[in-house]
């Protein structure tokens, strides 16, 4: 598939098939209102409601002028796009789907000028026309934004032992770039310009890992194949602001359980604790903004309601050195508080920081909805364990100090062994440490880039592929979603 990108001045572009209306032979006579009426009834018939297809509708019910038709027929870009359209099924695809068959039988007819009784030219011509623009849009979208959108996907329903339920909480929160009106002008633009070739070749996936995982297709079978079509999907999804475009990030494969500290030169990686399946650590993408030593831990909503019953017992909350706070902030006698108090979410509960606390001795604090951060534990010894999805949604990272270091600017190297002393005496009584060491905040300068994803098929740090659980079921989800479209 090639492109041409030389620009040929065309004086007579602005003819239109209505100038062909007096032919005198009815068997071979383009009508530009037959074809329009015969678009517009397609248009009405067909239900299907992704983008390509509703923006397909919108264009020839908006009387827009047609795309593959011109004075001699129609336009050679369509071979182009054939010829791309034949190939779908080596990225997993399914040729049913742009309807290739029918675009090939109709195309090869009016090149051949073979029509009849039941295949009326103005009929098949319309049927190109619309069919053409219709896996046109559907592919080239698909191949540059993704087939699925998983903000629908999986923000609706959400897998639960072995059945799917309605949620009212998002898990997928990644800003992903989406397909627009721009987009699909330029899809149009790029016919009339004789660069649908080009055009093609530009939105494919770019990523070293879409071009693995095609690798893998052709011997991939069963359950595997399954799994590298929807880690293929995933790979064409694009996001606003690309991991590509930094030098330094952070990145959690939430399937995976574990964390990338990535540099031009190097790559740390660590494992990492995530929520359980009743409580998803969401995916999404931010920028590290600063490092807390020794926090205190306010507790959520979710997890109140799991200790409700406690209420009243001085014991249980003194031993775990959980304070409680009425709606004015002023500190409870936990013995004087009532389940019904705890449930009515007028109450908090804080934990204060030192042994024992569930944020450990720092936090790694980033914007988000969810309130949802990686930090260090006080359970470390769930990280050997194989299944680490234990947490309420926040990421439990293995090696907090070495991931507070990978944050610090060169400007800040400095500050690591004070970050060392901080977590190591930072809640000891003031008259026994050196308090001018002790770190409370640190900002991060500049933020770096943190990105919660999740990939059941992922390149490990030698660039091999490996294979993880889909510990969330957002594989299944996904694929229930693109099952049609593919091979």
């Amino acid at each position: 598939m090639t492109a041409c990108e030389e620009r040929v001045h065309v004086d007579n572009r602005d003819v239109v098939l209505s100038d062909y209306d007096n032919i005198k032979e009815d068997g071979y006579a383009l009508s530009s209102r037959r074809i329009k009426d015969k678009i517009a009834n397609l248009c009405k018939s067909d239900k299907e409601n992704d983008i390509a297809n509703t923006t397909t509708r919108k264009h020839y019910l908006n009387n827009e002028q047609f795309i593959w038709i011109d004075r001699q027929g129609v336009t050679a870009q369509a071979d182009t796009l054939l010829a791309c359209l034949e190939k779908v099924e080596e990225q997993g695809l399914s040729q049913g789907v742009f309807r290739v068959k029918q675009i090939k039988e109709d195309l090869e007819r009016a090149r051949n000028l073979n029509f009849d009784d039941k295949h009326k030219i103005n009929d098949v011509v319309a049927r190109l026309e619309y069919n053409l623009t219709k896996a046109y849009f559907r592919y080239a979208a698909g191949q540059r934004f993704g087939f699925v959108n998983p903000l629908t996907a999986l923000n609706r329903i959400q897998l639960v032992g072995k059945d799917t339920v309605k949620v009212k909480t998002k898990v997928f929160d990644l800003k992903l770039q989406q397909p627009d009106e721009k987009f699909f002008n330029r899809a149009i633009s790029q016919v009339r310009n004789d660069s649908v070739g080009y055009f093609l070749h530009e939105v494919q996936p770019k990523s070293p890992l879409y071009t693995a995982l095609l690798r893998q297709l052709p011997s991939a079978k069963g359950d595997y194949r399954k799994k590298v079509q929807v880690n293929i999907e995933r790979s064409r999804w694009r996001l606003q602001d690309p991991i590509e475009n930094h030098d330094k990030y952070v990145f959690v494969n939430v399937a995976e359980q574990m964390l990338y500290a990535v540099t031009p030169d190097s790559t740390m990686v660590m494992k990492v604790c995530c929520g359980t399946v009743g409580n998803k650590t969401p995916l999404l993408n931010s920028y590290i903004k600063k490092m807390e030593l020794n926090p205190v831990w306010r507790m959520p909503y979710s997890i109140i309601k799991g200790i409700a019953g406690r209420a009243g017992s001085s014991a249980y909350f003194g031993k775990r050195r959980y304070s409680i706070y009425d709606g004015a902030g002023r500190k409870v006698d936990p013995s004087k508080v009532t389940r019904s108090q705890l449930l009515s979410g007028r109450y908090s509960v804080v934990q204060s920081s030192g042994a024992g606390n569930s944020l450990g001795k720092i936090i790694f604090r980033f914007d988000n909805p969810y309130s949802v951060y990686l930090h260090h534990t006080s359970s470390p010894w769930v990280f050997s364990q194989q299944n680490r999805c234990v947490s309420h949604g926040c990421v439990r990272v293995e090696r907090p100090f070495d991931l507070a270091v990978f944050l610090l600017d060169e400007s800040q190297k400095g500050k690591a062994s004070d970050i060392k002393y901080s977590m190591d005496h930072g809640t000891e009584a003031k008259d026994s440490i050196d308090t001018t060491r002790v770190l409370k905040n640190l900002p991060v300068e500049p933020q770096i880039p943190v990105y919660l994803n999740y990939f059941t098929i992922y390149a490990d740090r030698n660039n091999n592929l490996r294979e993880y659980n889909d510990v969330y079921g957002f594989d299944k989800l996904i694929y229930s979603q693109m099952a049609a479209l593919l091979k």
